[in-house]
């Protein structure tokens, strides 16, 4: 029979292989600390979609990978700060982040995306357009010489696909004056990127946040016939008997049965409000931009009551925050994620 660390080590090793198949990075969740944002490199933070498997229907999305702006430096954070913001959004070539280096068809123009509560699609894309850029950095007082766009810090972690994500931002950004230097957090060393990452001592980051949790594991046992939850330590299986499942649906269709004890039930979807709210409301910790609007924190609040039934009236209160992060630019989307 195996015991719990056995069964711990395996699920392990088939989330390991389960994201690396899919990611290469990290995934960012909604556990940080008391605010239950968690970091999962293969299980953590900065995601980057690798080597997608090719899906028939249309693909679900969860989460979002952004650049994220420090809004408490006066480069950002000023009077001039929203106009040196849409500078930056214009120039980052998010086509290309999105289609030629992750391998996505959909750019994201909302935080929310596609096919979770909330998405707008009447939102219009900011062009990319470095003239256009110039223009409004110029507008805000910055030439392309100006000492203070030549040491622009990034926080960034170290995985493959994340490094040639901000390798095309620092190509970007020079056409607009900025020298960047980057700060690289090995994505397993999840205390220091938590560390760093809430600061405040650096311009810029980059990062994925994921509604939810990366997805549920569940093992059946082909002995009995049954299957339970890996959080359910009421029974134990023989290794020899185990198989894993990523979807309560998978192992039923496989020919499982829900164990009688464990009483294992459908994963919960991700929520809009799981996305938003560490990462837009100001009393989170993992709000790493420092972002503050009153009329954010009052709607996020009235949707953390409102009943799930109105919908018109939370698809409402959902575009309009997506509307004024869309307008501020806390941060600059770059790709959706994929739901595991």
């Amino acid at each position: 029979m195996t015991n719990y660390k056995s069964q711990t080590t395996n699920k392990l090793q088939y989330t390991n292989s389960k994201l690396q198949t899919n990611y290469n990075t990290q995934i960012t969740t909604n556990r940080f600390g008391h605010c239950n944002l968690y970091i999962v490199c293969i299980l953590f933070i900065v995601i980057c979609i690798f080597n997608l498997p090719a899906y028939a229907s249309v693909k679900e999305y969860d989460g979002v990978w952004f650049l994220g702006f420090n809004l408490h430096t006066n480069l950002f954070g000023d009077e001039n700060g929203k106009v040196v913001r849409q500078a930056v959004t214009i120039a980052v070539d998010r086509d290309k982040i999105a289609k030629k280096i992750v391998g996505d068809d959909t750019v994201p123009v909302d935080f929310i995306p596609p096919g979770m509560e909330g998405y707008d699609p009447s939102l219009s894309a900011y062009p990319h357009d470095y003239a256009m850029a110039k223009r409004l950095m110029r507008s805000a007082g910055y030439p392309l010489s100006d000492d203070r766009l030549k040491h622009i810090t990034l926080l960034m972690t170290d995985g493959e696909k994340t490094k040639l994500i901000v390798d095309e931002i620092k190509r970007n950004l020079i056409n607009i004056g900025f020298d960047i230097t980057k700060t690289v957090v090995k994505y397993s060393d999840t205390k220091l990127w938590e560390k760093e990452l809430t600061s405040g001592k650096y311009d810029m980051f980059v990062m994925g946040y994921k509604a939810g949790s990366v997805g549920e594991i569940f093992i059946a046992d082909k002995s009995t016939g049954l299957f339970h939850k890996f959080t359910c330590f009421k029974n134990t299986t023989n290794e020899a008997d185990q198989q894993y499942f990523d979807r309560y649906s998978d192992a039923v269709s496989s020919g499982f049965s829900p164990d009688p004890v464990c009483k294992p039930g459908p994963e919960k979807a991700p929520t809009t409000l799981e996305l938003l709210k560490p990462v837009f409301y100001s009393k989170e910790i993992a709000n790493a931009t420092f972002f503050q609007s009153k009329r954010v924190d009052i709607l996020i609040e009235e949707l953390s009551v409102l009943d799930e039934k109105l919908r018109a009236s939370r698809q409402d209160k959902f575009e309009e925050i997506g509307r004024i992060v869309w307008e501020e630019l806390p941060v600059v989307p770059l790709f959706y994620i994929t739901r595991l």
